[in-house]
């Protein structure tokens, strides 16, 4: 499996890994045992998980059937465009009431104001 050294992708790179590292351990599995799995060393894993390294869409592939995950689920929260923000909270507000989505989408409109306020003015 090819493991690419990053530069600019960093901030993907390490959400990636974070989001392969907290399924791992959401299973209660070692790097060692997911490791071996894949066919490479732990150090490797390690380097993935921490956003070291950016692994290869085969290697992508293999470390998502082998957390038994959908290969989206490692790039959760990668992107920053609005869309993708968008959809990754409407994920995660779905199973509230209607009463705490209110007061969240409240918060998120404060919050808003003031960090638009803060933006130097041209």
């Amino acid at each position: 499996m090819q493991i690419t050294p990053i530069g600019m992708t960093t901030t993907i790179a390490q959400r990636i890994g974070k989001n392969a590292a907290d399924a791992r351990k959401t299973q209660r599995r070692t790097q060692a045992e997911v490791a071996e799995k894949l066919g490479i060393d732990t150090v490797s894993l390690s380097r993935i998980e921490r956003g070291v390294v950016a692994p290869g869409l085969a290697t992508l592939e293999a470390l998502a059937d082998e957390l038994s995950i959908p290969l989206s689920q490692l790039f959760d929260g990668a992107s920053t465009r609005s869309a993708t923000v968008v959809d990754s909270i409407a994920g995660k507000i779905d199973s509230l009431n209607e009463a705490d989505r209110i007061f969240l989408l409240n918060q998120l409109n404060a919050w808003v104001e003031k960090l638009v306020e803060k933006r130097p003015k041209n």
